[in-house]
């Protein structure tokens, strides 16, 4: 795509040397040896940014053929659009590449001048028409690779830095949030040993909050791990989280931890969820889950939530509950979440209140993958 930019200044040759051997050159008749040679010049030197060695090498045979009779009009242009090929091959070619065009133009002028040689004047020819555009060919060279170089160390100092953050969140996480969610388990595992068979119900939930926490302890575990190295975070990593298989298990395990909060929960599951990719599984997931554990923080108690999850040209969820409409406080950092994770999917998210308590829309567009 780059090069296709560049083809207009690759024809810029070819028009200045046609416009020179048209109108420009003066009153000497122009021969058609000239058009040929000054065209297959410039020709060369518009492909001297795919193949310089070859046009470089090529224009100063070329040169040689402004012997014959009837060609002195394009020899000053096809000179220099061969230090101007000459220069690029410097620029773009490995040293030895730009040595040998150096010699082969050198060689050219040395023959032309040796009818009529003069060690002073022809020597200051080629120093003048050879010297220049290796020099600058060379200098450009330099600065160009000093611009990688630091393009280069900048992408890695950004990619330190970045690694260095994410390695000091790791670490809060796991000093700070992960060693109280530990502390909680262990307490919740204390608890549900000391009360065994004193109430089912307790013993339920205190079951249940033992599992989600452990769940929420080998989230917590997977998430430092991709911060610490984001290598980690395959294709497999992603599928594992909400696999084709795995997804309408992962669901139904949320719909029961929220019943098991005390919640009665109408779930109605497309089948067709199981079609999505990795991506778009793992985004059903996450939104239900969220969607679910609003309805057991805000819907008061003993609510009854409805879940409907369809698949299609687009997938849409909807969580409804008959709680109270307005929600204290601004939306946390849960819904803010799920609206940046739709929005990377190309979806909305809508959420308010109803009639009769609280809604949550989500379309996610598929592009008929289901």
């Amino acid at each position: 795509m780059t090069s296709l930019l560049w083809l207009p200044l690759r024809a810029l040759p070819l028009l200045v040397t046609a416009a020179y051997l048209a109108v420009l050159h003066g009153p000497t008749p122009v021969t058609m040896r000239d058009w040929l040679l000054g065209l297959g010049a410039a020709t060369l030197t518009g492909l001297g940014g795919w193949v310089p060695l070859t046009a470089t090498v090529t224009q100063s045979a070329l040169l040689l053929a402004t012997l014959w009779d009837g060609t002195q009009i394009a020899m000053p242009m096809m000179f220099i659009l061969a230090m101007i090929t000459l220069g690029e091959l410097w620029i773009r070619g490995e040293r030895w590449r730009g040595w040998v065009g150096a010699g082969a133009f050198t060689a050219a002028q040395v023959v032309l001048y040796a009818p009529y040689f003069d060690p002073v004047l022809s020597t200051a020819s080629l120093l003048v028409t050879t010297a220049p555009p290796v020099l600058l060919g060379v200098y450009i060279r330099s600065v160009l690779r000093r611009a990688l170089d630091a393009d280069r160390r900048r992408d890695l100092a950004v990619r330190d830095a970045r690694l260095a953050e994410r390695t000091e969140i790791a670490r809060e996480l796991h000093d700070l949030v992960a060693h109280h969610m530990a502390s909680i388990a262990v307490q919740i595992g204390a608890a549900r040993h000391a009360m065994a068979g004193t109430n089912a119900r307790v013993d339920e939930a205190l079951g249940q909050a033992h599992t989600t926490t452990r769940a929420a302890l080998t989230d917590l575990k997977r998430l430092m791990a991709v911060l610490r190295d984001p290598a980690a975070m395959t294709d497999d990593a992603g599928a594992a989280l909400a696999d084709a298989g795995g997804l309408p298990t992962a669901l139904a395990s949320a719909v029961a931890r929220t019943r098991a909060a005390g919640v009665t929960v109408d779930a109605d599951i497309d089948p067709a969820v199981t079609d999505l990719d990795a991506i778009h599984r793992l985004a059903v997931l996450r939104v239900v889950q969220e969607g679910l554990t609003n309805v057991v923080k805000h819907a008061g108690p003993r609510p009854r939530a409805s879940l409907v999850v369809r698949a299609g040209d687009d997938v849409r969820i909807v969580v409804t509950d008959d709680g109270p409409g307005i929600r204290a406080g601004r939306a946390g950092f849960g819904l803010v979440g799920m609206r940046e994770r739709v929005a990377l999917l190309g979806g909305t998210v809508r959420a308010g209140t109803r009639s009769s308590g609280w809604s949550l829309e989500v379309t996610i567009p598929t592009g008929g993958e289901a």
